[in-house]
């Protein structure tokens, strides 16, 4: 007997948000940052080339938080990341964040929705950064639905890994059975949630290519709240 569904959780990036022109926003904010804090002038694409770079220094499945990006950027760039040049540069990136991506327009309605239905709902997201899932979730006016919001910077752990999954249920009150993950990613959010025992929907939109592993398919994240009650009435 299948269990029955007791919580959701959502995916952020090219699930609930969207990129409007992260990359675009990253380099100039850094390269503000970097010439009024240190005068130092770098073209804005070396700055991405740089960032993407630092993406070797994270092993698996394990995250590496934005501030501790930020000091790697600098270094690479040949200065000592001083405390004062880190939170500059930390922020700098949040702003990025927060100015580059906007929430789908239907994400504040389907919230509730799924609120409503009684379930716990909690984000499981890849990101350097708690702090900008919090803010852009306050901005839009979601954040008092969310029973839990586990972040890989928070947790160390990032998607596909078994234990951020597990993490986000133990803290949910579920086990695995009982809940559901919708997301983009084939990888990180269909087999990661399938391994580690919970149901999975895929949201095309935005997604780089059809999972064959999971339950069910939506084009966007309007269509969860119908899916989900098809499920639990199944």
């Amino acid at each position: 007997m299948t269990a029955r569904l007791r919580a959701v959780f959502l995916d952020v990036g090219n699930t609930l948000v969207r990129d409007t022109g992260f990359a675009q926003k990253l380099a100039e904010k850094l390269s503000n940052a970097l010439y009024r804090v240190a005068g130092l002038r770098v073209d804005q694409e070396s700055l991405l080339k740089v960032w993407v770079e630092l993406d070797a220094w994270t092993q698996g499945d394990v995250e590496l938080w934005d501030l501790a990006r930020v000091m790697l950027l600098a270094r690479r760039l040949g200065l000592t990341p001083s405390a004062r040049l880190a939170e500059l540069l930390y922020a700098a990136v949040v702003e990025a964040y927060m100015e580059g991506f906007e929430v789908e327009p239907a994400a504040p309605r389907v919230l509730r929705e799924l609120k409503e239905m009684g379930l716990r709902l909690g984000l499981l997201t890849n990101v350097g950064s708690y702090d900008v899932v919090k803010l852009r979730m306050q901005k839009a006016g979601v954040f008092d639905y969310l029973d839990v919001v586990v972040a890989s910077q928070a947790f160390s752990w990032r998607k596909p890994s078994k234990k951020i999954f597990e993490a986000a249920c133990f803290l949910a009150g579920v086990e695995p059975e009982e809940a559901l993950h919708a997301g983009d990613d084939p990888q990180a959010d269909i087999a990661g949630a399938k391994a580690a025992g919970l149901r999975a929907v895929q949201v095309l939109k935005y997604a780089a290519e059809r999972s064959p592993l999971a339950d069910a398919w939506i084009y966007s994240i309007e269509e969860l709240p119908d899916v989900v009650r098809a499920i639990m009435s199944s």
